[in-house]
C-alpha cells in the first residue's frame, strides 16, 4: 500500500484534489476533517479510492481513542506530527490485506451513530414535551 504524504497544513500550501485533514489539537486530535482547519495535518493521497481508505482508518483509530497515548502538552494536549506518522503508518502496514473487513466495520459503526443521533434528538423532544406538559399548568 502506498503511505500518503502527511504534513502541517498552511494556507499557503496548493490543495490537491485527493487530500484530506486531521485535527492535530486538542482531545479530538487525529479526527478526520473535510476542510482544514488551523491546527491540523493535511493527508494526500495518490487517488480516491487511497483516500477513502485512510480517512476510515483514522476514523477507527480517532473514535478508538488510539491517539491519546501519544498526547503532550499540559493545557491543550497535541500531537506531534512524527508520532502522528509513524502510528497512522504502522497501522495502515497492520491493517494491509484486510481493508475490504475494515470498510464494512467503519460503515456499520457510522450507521450507529446515525442511529445513535436520531435516538438524542428524539430524547431531547420528550424533554421538552415533559417541560412544557408541566409548564402549562404554572402561572407565569
Amino acid at each position: 500500500m502506498y503511505t500518503p504524504k502527511i504534513y502541517t497544513y498552511s494556507p499557503k500550501n496548493q490543495k490537491s484534489d485527493f487530500e484530506f485533514y486531521a485535527l492535530s489539537r486538542g482531545l479530538n486530535s487525529g479526527k478526520p476533517l473535510d476542510a482544514p482547519c488551523p491546527n491540523s495535518f493535511v493527508i494526500s493521497c495518490r487517488n480516491a479510492q487511497e483516500m477513502d481508505v485512510y480517512r476510515s482508518l483514522l476514523f477507527g483509530l480517532w473514535k478508538t481513542k488510539a491517539f491519546h497515548q501519544f498526547f503532550v502538552g499540559s493545557v491543550i494536549p497535541f500531537i506531534r506530527i512524527s508520532d502522528f506518522k509513524n502510528f497512522v503508518f504502522e497501522q495502515a502496514s497492520h491493517l494491509q490485506g484486510k481493508e475490504l473487513a475494515f470498510k464494512k466495520d467503519v460503515g456499520k459503526v457510522k450507521a450507529l451513530e446515525q442511529k445513535e443521533r436520531a435516538m438524542y434528538e428524539q430524547l431531547l423532544l420528550i424533554s421538552e414535551l415533559k417541560r412544557i406538559y408541566i409548564a402549562r399548568h404554572l402561572k407565569r
